[in-house]
């Protein structure tokens, strides 16, 4: 009777410890996963690639016959679908020139497994952000979160389809927050980045970067690589925060297009020592205003060529390409708060951007 007991009692500890074991494995990381990756896609877009030919000769009507060449190429990608209307959040750079593409297909992880054709909706290159749209597709939703409260050192978890493999889940941590690139990486002005040390490779572009909630707090965008010729991830990767993506997304709804800024500044030049000197100023910092547009924003706010733009909201400008990024990064309606040095004097001036007009009157 003893022995009988003895074995009810070790199987009974067995089987909670066996459930124990299983509740373990089940993190608040796999749940934020089940959560968010049946609404990630996988994208692949065809487009038209114009072909040089390496060997011509001018004048020869031969090569004139069969020129220009085109050749069709395919690249890969993610993205996540946002809203029951069906549209896809993902990179500019992954959709390239709206001009070139032929065709866009979207795969859902299994067990779904459904295979749709997307089609371009708008895209904006200032940001590197890109919305796609499936009609009638009917497709699991990507909770969002908000970029707003993120905590450097909480779990960022990446999903996407990094170099064509299918979906893929890498886990790290935000490393940091508000990091600003003062040159363009490739043809991109990145600011108020995400940085994390979640494996994010080529192919995971456009993809989203999950906090341990489920809730998706960035777009995967580009990776640092140590060097120019290097590839693959070394744990530096940026993600642009999701309130940036939400706000481009509201554009898209509003006005069915990316409406451009304009400031009306129409063109500035670094600082030199020998300019600074000439100047009178105390460094080479911020930007000298070389031409301003009549009756533009700028002028409406009073600045004037000559000026030297020393911060714009609060964010010291030391080169024209900070300058630029920082500017780019204000859509219409906001204001940008400038520093400006006139004559050893500093003054503040508010400019409201506008929507770009067709012919900028000089």
């Amino acid at each position: 009777m003893r022995l009988i007991c003895s074995l009810a009692l070790l199987a009974l500890v067995l089987s909670h410890a066996g459930a124990s074991i299983g509740e373990s494995r089940r993190t608040a990381v796999v749940q934020a996963v089940e959560r968010v990756q049946p609404s990630v896609v996988s994208l692949h877009v065809r487009y038209r690639e114009r072909i040089q030919h390496l060997y011509r000769y001018r004048g020869d009507p031969f090569w004139n016959l069969f020129s220009p060449f085109y050749q069709d190429r395919v690249s890969t990608g993610s993205g996540f679908v946002v809203d029951d209307e069906g549209y896809i959040l993902t990179n500019s750079h992954v959709v390239g020139d709206p001009r070139q593409l032929q065709k866009i297909t979207i795969s859902l992880p299994e067990p779904d497994s459904r295979t749709f054709e997307a089609r371009y909706v708008a895209s904006d290159p200032n940001f590197d952000l890109a919305v796609l749209k499936v009609d009638d597709g009917n497709m699991p939703v990507a909770p969002l979160g908000t970029s707003g409260d993120i905590l450097v050192g909480e779990w960022a978890i990446a999903i996407g389809n990094p170099f064509d493999l299918g979906p893929t889940v890498s886990i790290g941590v935000v490393s940091a927050l508000d990091r600003d690139f003062s040159e363009p990486q490739g043809d991109y002005y990145y600011r108020d980045m995400i940085q994390t040390d979640a494996a994010i490779n080529l192919g995971n572009s456009g993809g989203p970067l999950v906090n341990a909630d489920g809730e998706v707090i960035g777009i995967n965008s580009f990776i640092y690589t140590g060097g120019e010729y290097a590839s693959g991830s070394i744990g530096i990767g940026f993600a642009i925060p999701i309130d940036t993506a939400t706000s481009f997304l509201e554009e898209i709804r509003q006005y069915g297009q990316v409406r451009r800024s304009w400031t009306g500044i129409l063109a500035v030049q670094d600082i030199t020592p020998p300019l600074a000197e000439y100047l009178r100023l105390d460094s080479t910092d911020g930007v000298l205003v070389v031409r301003v547009a009549n009756d533009s924003p700028a002028e409406l706010a009073g600045l004037e060529k000559g000026d030297v733009i020393v911060a714009v909201n609060d964010e010291k400008i030391r080169s024209t390409d900070e300058a630029i990024g920082v500017l780019r990064g204000l859509r219409v309606g906001e204001v940008a708060a400038l520093g400006v040095v006139r004559h050893n004097e500093h003054y503040n001036l508010d400019l409201t951007l506008e929507e770009r007009p067709y012919r900028t009157r000089r």
